[in-house]
């Protein structure tokens, strides 16, 4: 069964109503204008149309009388306001609220009123969000977000669960979709998309963005900020994997763990569809622990955090040992040359490139520096014999030049340390 948001996108294009031909031919533009303003917001018989294009027939006689005396056009430009008043007459109860609704998207009151069809009320339902709507038009204007909550309070003691979350969710449309085809912009920039499953993928990311923005809810201000923030970043585990993988892939804001790096050069890695697919799966897994640590941790919960699975033992049943060590290659490529160009600013500052050729002493650097990285965080992952040893034997092989700057730097320390001792 299809929820309101999916059936409701579709009401804007089926609803799209023009002025009769007829009317259009018997009446002046101004008042032709004046017409549309309303079709264009509500399909009006052309019964009604012609009752409009009367009343303001009227209305210019009125004005022009009103010119006649010397009265300013500023003074009756309003005469020609449509609002309830004006329409009250010639408009049924569901097209006053239709053109109501219309004229403000954002009463969630109106909204139910307008799909009250589509969300199965009950004409006692009807009847009292009604009463409540016209109250609401009695009273002076408040801040946006109060009368939001206002109605948010009356909507859930007159709906069901499913209803009233709708409702919300709807309130919610233009900002849905356009998060929706920012993504979906950005998957088929990517060539992610599965072909034939476009629709299916589609909807996916369509309805999560429905939930939620529905359930976040920051235009009533539903949760204090300490708490929104918290409840947008649980939210992201609703993420459908296409849409983590998007991010990823185009460094969007996304949770920093190896698998998303893992995932980020699927490219280089010829990773199939099964390993990405798993590794997606592991990831979500993985920040679900966090972030659920991290809710315990701020309801006060004393019980120990649950602890994290290995993130390296889990890629290394994914990926191939091939693709392990490329993956760190490609992970701490940067990182190595950045502390090679450190490497090369503190040999130079010490005088020892003067006689180096430096096209070749960087990649030896740089190199240097990988190999070291790489050891380094293995070991930090799996703390074995076999991985201390890595690091050491890393260590041992370091380029001669870099043995030269840490002996200078040795000796720099010791007499560093011999002023301090006599200055004591």
């Amino acid at each position: 069964m299809k929820t309101l948001f999916q059936i409701l996108l579709l009401v804007p294009i089926l609803n799209v109503a023009q002025v009769s031909p007829n009317v259009s031919k018997r009446y002046p533009a101004h008042i032709i204008y004046k017409i549309d303003e309303v079709t264009s917001k509500v399909n009006l018989s052309e019964d009604k149309q012609i009752k409009i294009a009367k009343k303001f027939i009227k209305t210019d006689s009125i004005v022009n009388a009103g010119l006649a005396a010397g009265i300013t056009a500023d003074q009756l430009k309003n005469d020609y306001t449509i609002d309830k008043t004006f329409l009250k007459n010639i408009l049924s109860i569901e097209e006053m609220e239709q053109y109501a609704y219309e004229m403000d998207k954002d009463n969630r009151f109106l909204i139910a009123l307008k799909f009250a069809p589509e969300l199965k009320l009950e004409s006692t339902q009807i009847s009292k969000i009604r009463q409540l709507n016209d109250s609401l038009e009695n009273t002076p204007k408040k801040a946006a977000k109060v009368t939001l909550q206002f109605e948010n309070r009356k909507l859930s003691t007159i709906l069901n669960q499913n209803q009233y979350s709708q409702i919300i969710n709807f309130s919610y449309t233009d900002e849905s979709i356009a998060e929706t085809k920012s993504d979906w912009a950005r998957i088929e920039k990517l060539k992610i998309n599965i072909p034939g499953k476009e629709q299916e993928e589609y909807q996916q990311i369509k309805d999560y963005h429905f939930n939620k923005n529905g359930y976040l809810d920051k235009k009533a201000e539903r949760f204090e900020k300490k708490k929104q923030d918290f409840l947008s970043l649980k939210s992201t585990l609703m993420e459908p994997p296409i849409l983590i993988r998007a991010k990823i892939l185009s460094d969007q804001k996304h949770a920093n763990n190896k698998y998303a790096s893992v995932v980020k050069f699927e490219k280089e890695l010829d990773l199939t569809k099964n390993q990405i697919d798993t590794l997606l799966a592991k990831y979500i897994a993985f920040e679900k622990i966090i972030i659920e640590n991290k809710e315990n941790d701020l309801k006060g919960s004393l019980s120990p955090p649950k602890p994290l699975p290995s993130e390296f033992d889990n890629i290394t049943q994914i990926i191939t040992p091939e693709q392990f060590n490329k993956w760190l290659t490609l992970k701490n490529k940067n990182e190595a040359v950045k502390k090679a160009n450190q490497s090369l600013s503190a040999l130079e500052s010490e005088g020892l490139t003067k006689n180096a050729d430096i096209q070749k002493l960087m990649p030896e650097l740089a190199t240097y520096h990988l190999k070291l990285l790489i050891a380094l965080e293995k070991n930090k992952n799996w703390k074995t014999s076999e991985t201390r040893f890595l690091v050491r034997d890393v260590e041992q092989k370091k380029p001669e030049i870099l043995v030269q700057l840490d002996a200078i730097k040795r000796s720099k320390a010791k007499n560093e340390n011999a002023k301090n001792a006599l200055a004591w």
